[in-house]
């Protein structure tokens, strides 16, 4: 009851706000970025949870179905964590269902769902080794990950599996790592794809998730913000990311991921566009401290 009286008042203010925000975040995200190649060869999105891929890029997996790629997503985690009046069970066999949905939307050509238990996936044997077949088998030349600084603790946990698994194999493609609730400090983002083309069909993926009580519309708002970080573009959305040569992958993470952050309590989520604003400026400063810290490991392409 809380929650719904919460939606409505923010709702009810988000068309006051928006004006204000757009004015501050076209300001803060500034740069001079050319769109970035889309990258040849398979593709490989690693999603903690169903609808991380459409948020984080659902507009440049279109992109690269278009251009003929092959592009397997895999589900890290059964989904049965999120905010629901579902029963767990119907909750994740619900989220399967939209999975599919989206599937045919964006048309990937393969869908993997690992099974982890939600909010507690950790690196181990077992979720190594499921990471490690699914590079083995699908051969991608890029890798979508989530990034290393995130809210939640799936999304870095996801990360931290692909560090390790990599620092361990001879994979040499490249990762490109997506925001999904907390977002790349700008003077991070040396990827921009521009959806101009996508983002209809990206909106009607992001509106197949109803299985949980929350809302979509910051991230929506956000990809349209960004495009102010393409020079002399047309640009109507874009999604952005941090793109890094696998090689120097392990390094770039453990920089943060051995200071034990919890980014929970720091930084604030992105979903709502009525609190876009609050949820890119909270401690924006300490997250492009830290992002520049990271980006000291060797090899990381500068922007």
């Amino acid at each position: 009851m809380a929650s719904n009286i919460k939606r409505t008042v923010l709702n009810a203010a988000k068309p006051l706000v928006l004006p204000y925000t757009r004015k501050k975040l076209n300001s803060f995200y500034q740069n001079s970025l050319k769109p970035a190649e889309l990258g040849d060869g398979n593709v490989l999105v690693l999603a903690p949870h169903v609808d991380d891929e459409t948020i984080g890029l659902g507009g440049t997996i279109l992109k690269h179905v278009k251009n003929g790629q092959q592009v397997t997503v895999a589900y890290i985690t059964d989904g049965a964590g999120s905010v629901s009046s579902l029963s767990k069970s119907e909750l994740m066999q619900k989220r399967k269902d939209e999975a599919y949905e989206v599937q045919k939307l964006l048309g990937f050509q393969n869908l993997v769902f690992l099974d982890f238990p939600d909010g507690a996936i950790e690196s181990n044997a077992q979720t190594r080794a499921a990471f490690e077949k699914l590079i083995d088998e699908k051969k991608p030349g890029i890798i979508y990950c989530t990034t290393f600084i995130d809210c939640h603790r799936d999304h870095v946990a996801t990360g931290r599996i692909l560090a390790d698994v990599i620092a361990d194999t001879s994979y040499e493609g490249v990762i490109r790592l997506y925001e999904i609730n907390c977002p790349i400090s700008p003077s991070a983002i040396n990827t921009v794809i521009d959806i101009s083309s996508e983002a209809a069909v990206k909106e009607k993926a992001v509106n197949i998730f109803q299985s949980q009580a929350i809302d979509f519309d910051g991230f929506i708002e956000l990809s349209k913000i960004k495009t102010n970080m393409l020079a002399d573009s047309e640009a109507a959305a874009v999604e952005t990311f941090l793109e890094i040569p696998a090689q120097h992958f392990p390094a770039q993470y453990r920089i943060m991921d051995s200071e034990g952050h919890s980014y929970s309590s720091i930084f604030k989520q992105v979903n709502k566009a009525a609190t876009l604003l609050w949820g890119i400026m909270k401690n924006a400063d300490l997250k492009k401290e830290w992002y520049q810290k990271s980006r000291n490991a060797e090899g990381v392409k500068q922007s």
